[in-house]
């Protein structure tokens, strides 16, 4: 609209066009985004002529009114994770065209299934792909091209004839005018002219890994710092629905979490939803009692940008499992490494939670899943359609059942009542577990906080001199 000059406007009188352009506006959004009153008073036409010449400029460029049924669709393309389960829960898989957000703490599986979805991506439709290319933004780290090897050779689905690295284009971001300048000058031309190679596959999946590490600040955290960082994620999350839309490009982004803090809060008038109890609904997740401790970075402006978000949980529960509950990759992935390990030197799985707070293309559910050496992998027969949540986080007695503990609803060929989020008899001590012993579930590198405090234990007597002290005082 900016390069449209009022003097081609037909609708205009030659009159009407000089004494606008004495008035200062040339193109037709400066007479636009101006008021009647602004108009008449620079111009000195008079405040009902003013209403005609917007009116006739906007009969002269209005849009035309399309019908839904003659517009593309949009959004029905779609790739596999590389797990059934998950891809029903997700309602088919990882769509095109929107924005999907995975968030959650560290070690929680994030960049795993970013890792995974780069290369699921590039799979043939035969087997859940879409013959596609990915483009993946680091902000402050590497991108781990050893991990993703090793989802490449050991997965069932994936080899290297079928995908490569060449297929993944890498970029660093460390600052958010970096970013923004890829998003807005950078893609645009690399799609651009991969459109125009014939060997050159489509990029179909654009991953940032970790968009809240832009906005990392050791400064006070002031008024116009929201309002700057609300701006700048405003911007960030247009640019990346242009590109998703535009060129059907499935986006996702990495989130950070931060714990959330019971604050009695003064009384709000009738009618008012205070900021807490508004965003319980969109960036916490409370399928399991004690999920809703950490909740997705960036606020409200940043959630709204989003078509769905994933919440990764590290719940700190190992359980053996069943035979029944071993998927065929699992059990093939554990057979590789375990093979000298008898029954009885089998080790617990680390569990974790994974929950849709909320989508655009499938309903608000949850799961337990474990990282393997193929990547990430629902446990089977544990997820649950999520109809409700509870409407108050509060502690319960020893010997209660927690409203977040009954199951919600169920899936098609899924339990329809479970304990499964809290592994009744199942749970297992982790100080227990002998850390130097490691298979493709229990992750070396995952629990490094205990494997800290082991090796920097402290001795006896500081604990002791603690009490000491606090008797005496």
């Amino acid at each position: 609209m900016d390069s449209i000059s009022l003097s081609s406007l037909s609708s205009l009188t030659t009159h009407q066009k000089s004494s606008l352009e004495k008035g200062g506006y040339k193109n037709l959004s400066d007479l636009l985004l101006s008021t009647s009153s602004d108009i008449s008073r620079t111009t000195r036409i008079a405040p009902l002529e003013v209403t005609r010449i917007l009116e006739a400029a906007c009969r002269e460029h209005a849009v035309p009114i399309n019908k839904i049924k003659d517009l593309p669709m949009e959004g029905e393309e779609k790739f596999t994770t590389g797990d059934a389960e998950l891809d029903s829960m997700l309602g088919g898989g990882i769509r095109t065209g929107m924005l999907w957000e995975v968030v959650g703490e560290s070690a929680a599986g994030k960049t795993q299934l970013a890792l995974q979805l780069s290369l699921f991506v590039q799979l043939p439709s035969r087997l859940g792909g879409v013959l596609g290319s990915a483009f993946y933004l680091t902000v402050a780290s590497q991108l781990q091209t050893t991990r993703m090897e090793q989802i490449l050779n050991t997965h069932p689905l994936l080899s290297p004839s079928l995908c490569s690295f060449a297929n993944i284009q890498h970029a660093s971001v460390p600052t958010i005018d970096k970013l923004i300048f890829v998003l807005s000058k950078s893609l645009p031309q690399y799609i651009s002219a991969n459109n125009q190679n014939s060997s050159s596959r489509p990029l179909k999946l654009i991953v940032i890994d970790a968009i809240a590490e832009l906005f990392h600040t050791s400064k006070r955290t002031t008024t116009q710092f929201l309002v700057e960082r609300s701006r700048r994620l405003s911007e960030i999350g247009m640019l990346l629905h242009s590109l998703a839309s535009k060129h059907q490009i499935a986006v996702l982004v990495l989130n950070e979490v931060s714990d959330t803090f019971h604050r009695d809060t003064a009384p709000l008038d009738s009618g008012q939803i205070g900021y807490k109890d508004q965003f319980r609904w969109f960036g916490r997740a409370d399928s399991v009692l004690g999920e809703d401790r950490k909740e997705a970075t960036l606020g409200l402006v940043w959630s709204n940008q989003l078509n769905v978000r994933i919440f990764l949980s590290r719940t700190g529960r190992r359980r053996y499992l069943e035979e029944s509950e071993h998927s065929r990759k699992i059990q093939k992935s554990a057979s590789a490494t375990s093979s000298n390990i008898s029954a009885g030197d089998q080790q617990p799985v680390l569990i974790r939670r994974l929950t849709v707070v909320f989508s655009s293309v499938c309903d608000p559910a949850s799961c337990d899943y474990v990282v393997t050496a193929q990547g990430i992998s629902v446990i089977p027969g544990s997820a649950v359609l999520l109809t409700a949540r509870p409407a108050v986080s509060t502690a319960t007695p020893p010997g209660t059942t927690h409203d977040s503990m009954s199951p919600h609803g169920d899936f098609t060929q899924m339990q329809k009542a479970q304990l499964a989020p809290l592994d009744i008899g199942h749970i297992v001590d982790s100080t227990v577990i002998d850390s130097r012993y490691s298979t493709p579930d229990n992750e070396p590198g995952d629990d490094e906080w205990d494997a800290f405090w082991e090796r920097n234990a402290l001795p006896e007597c500081v604990f002791e001199e603690a009490a000491n002290l606090t008797e005496s005082s």
